[in-house]
């Protein structure tokens, strides 16, 4: 392996933090916090991908897109989301029908477009990326709506991937 896979104990952290983050943001929704919310929800997101990585390392090397650094590979643990999901859409676990620069469309765009719309939502928090692409509307209730749909839509497409792999070693084993 090229990087530098999470330990077990920070496996068993992300799966924590992943249902933190869920629960973070129904708080947030609540006191209509929607920035925080969704930002939550970006960060969900980004544990679930992290733990998708870990969990099927070999399927990653295979699509050449592991993110490096000065020519050497970055260990798992300090991915950023937006790596995350170019490496997710390269293996086809989060399809995608646009590329970065495309304009929107509804029709051409796939589960890996709407987590990269989720990816720069959360990346609102910053104040520049704020200024720059969003300034001055608010993020509102149904921008973290939108969220929760984008992030659920996510789990299950990355569920199903993980649903298929063991339906595949349990015929290959023979118990299917």
């Amino acid at each position: 392996m090229s990087f530098i896979l999470l330990t077990e104990l920070q496996e068993h952290e992300l799966l924590r933090l992943s249902w933190f983050y869920w629960k973070e943001a129904l708080r947030c929704e609540k006191s209509k916090a929607h920035l925080a919310g969704s930002v939550m929800l970006g960060s969900a997101l980004e544990a679930l991908l992290m733990l998708m990585v870990n969990g099927y390392a070999n399927e990653v090397e295979a699509t050449n897109v592991v993110p490096t650094r000065n020519g050497k590979p970055i260990p798992l643990v300090d991915w950023d989301l937006g790596q995350l999901l170019k490496v997710a859409k390269a293996a086809g676990w989060l399809p995608s029908g646009l590329h970065i620069n495309d304009d929107w469309n509804v029709r051409k765009a796939k589960i890996g477009d709407y987590a990269e719309v989720s990816r720069m939502v959360r990346n609102l928090i910053h104040p520049g990326r704020y200024l720059k692409d969003h300034s001055p509307s608010r993020v509102t209730a149904r921008h973290l709506q939108r969220q929760f749909e984008i992030v659920l839509l996510c789990r299950d497409w990355l569920a199903e991937r993980n649903n298929k792999s063991l339906r595949e070693h349990m015929r290959r084993d023979g118990l299917l």
